[in-house]
């Protein structure tokens, strides 16, 4: 989904005053493909007023078991077995929800907005909302979590939120962010894309 899209189907009709997007961003050299898929991504993002939060990827090495058939180890007791192994250097998020916590917290002290929607199901996050209201001038901020649900989920209020909203597969297909990113960006594609998508400034107070 692209940010900015979603952001403006959970909004609704209410002004949105800012869109901000905090991810993780693939290392150049221990995965360069993947790096430059997501930096033109996060460029083009960039060029609609998404403000883009970036944190590097951590990575560690982990080792997948390729041969299943070992045996029972019960009836082989002291045995060396031989087996194939794949390896790979893999990247996670690390302190993502830390960052979007304390991003939200600050937020709440401009004065040009009453409400936070947080896009995730993040357990971590559930305390933003305790944080926000201990913000003088903040009491009454609302803060909204919003989680994507699939068709066999029940959505469930949280006491932790003021709000929890779904994002269902309807809201998803509207939102999709389809721009193949795999290719160096066109002038053209990149017109076009813009033309459709627009800004997040659109529609807002100057």
């Amino acid at each position: 989904m692209h940010p900015l899209l979603l952001a403006r189907a959970l909004a609704g009709d209410d002004e949105l005053v800012e869109v901000r997007y905090a991810t993780g961003i693939p290392s150049a050299e221990l995965d360069p493909d993947r790096y430059e898929r997501e930096r033109r991504r996060h460029d083009l993002m960039v060029t609609t007023d998404v403000v883009v939060l970036e944190k590097p990827l951590r990575y560690h090495w982990e080792w997948t078991i390729r041969d299943r058939d070992l045996g029972d180890p019960r009836k082989s007791q002291g045995e060396v077995t031989k087996a194939r192994v794949k390896s790979r250097n893999r990247g996670q998020e690390k302190g993502i929800d830390v960052w979007l916590a304390l991003d939200a917290l600050v937020m709440c002290t401009r004065e040009d907005l009453d409400c936070v929607i947080v896009a995730s199901a993040d357990s971590d996050l559930n305390m933003v909302r305790d944080y926000v209201r201990m913000v003088p001038g903040n009491e009454t901020t609302k803060v909204i979590q919003a989680r994507i649900l699939n068709e066999h989920q029940d959505l469930r209020q949280s006491p932790a939120w003021d709000e929890t909203v779904a994002i269902d597969r309807a809201v998803f297909d509207a939102c999709r962010d389809d721009f193949d990113y795999d290719k160096p960006l066109d002038d053209i594609a990149v017109g076009q894309f813009l033309a459709s998508i627009g800004s997040a400034r659109d529609g807002m107070r100057d």
